[in-house]
């Protein structure tokens, strides 16, 4: 069993525990700090197998065929002037141009979003943040909103106004940091096929030299028979 200070000095060797609080996002806005700063709430999303079953005699197992993603939700705190509200406005009006009842093109509303989880010390910059800060990094491809929640008013003194707006995507994928120190790699391929291929494409070549091979001497007793049925020509075939 695990003492105390095997998990005191498990987690001091790994740079601390990770902080939920600590985090920043990189959305095509013109003012990103005004973004990075009002956002209060991201999730990471998630990825699922999706599977199939499969029986085997009296045994019956999963098969994966696809993946399936999850929306990411943000939510934003609301200045004054709404700027929050605007952008996401103007980035729905690219999307469906409500007063002419035009749909744009994907391939012109879709963005790429990037959520890091960042550690302390923070630089005092948030516009740059320092490598060395990021712990985890993801990039949403093709990325754009779907639904702009609606914003409730009150009567309560001490309550602020927050936006949230969910983001579909294509598919996510983890940005590669350079972390120095870190033990557990996985930058490798989990399957190796190289070999298997390597010895596929030899017994491939192997029949096929055998099929042309035979062929030849097809060819060859075809020439012979022909050349003796001209030569006493009383075969008839």
């Amino acid at each position: 069993m695990a003492s105390i200070q095997d998990l005191k000095s498990q987690i001091s060797s790994r740079g601390g525990l990770s902080r939920p609080n600590q985090f920043m996002v990189e959305l095509p806005s013109g003012d990103s700090r005004a973004v990075n700063v009002l956002c209060t709430r991201v999730n990471l999303p998630g990825k699922q197998l999706i599977t199939h079953d499969r029986r085997m005699n009296m045994e019956f197992e999963k098969i994966a065929y696809g993946y399936a993603v999850d929306d990411v939700s943000m939510t934003f705190l609301l200045t004054n002037d709404y700027v929050i509200k605007e952008f996401f406005n103007n980035w729905r009006s690219t999307i469906l141009n409500e007063e002419t009842m035009e749909v744009g093109y994907k391939v012109d509303y879709q963005h790429t979003i990037k959520i890091h989880q960042l550690k302390r010390p923070l630089d005092s910059a948030i516009r740059n943040v320092n490598t060395s800060n990021i712990v985890y990094s993801i990039e949403l491809k093709d990325a754009f909103p779907t639904t702009i929640q609606s914003i409730d008013l009150s009567n309560d003194l001490d309550t602020i106004s927050e936006l949230t707006v969910q983001i579909s995507y294509t598919n996510w994928k983890a940005i590669q940091v350079q972390q120095q120190g870190a033990s557990l790699k996985i930058n490798r391929p989990i399957f190796n096929f190289g070999g298997k291929f390597n010895s596929l494409n030899s017994t491939v070549q192997g029949v096929k030299d055998q099929f042309l091979s035979s062929r030849s001497n097809v060819e060859s007793l075809q020439s012979r028979f022909t050349s003796t049925r001209q030569k006493f020509g009383r075969f008839n075939i």
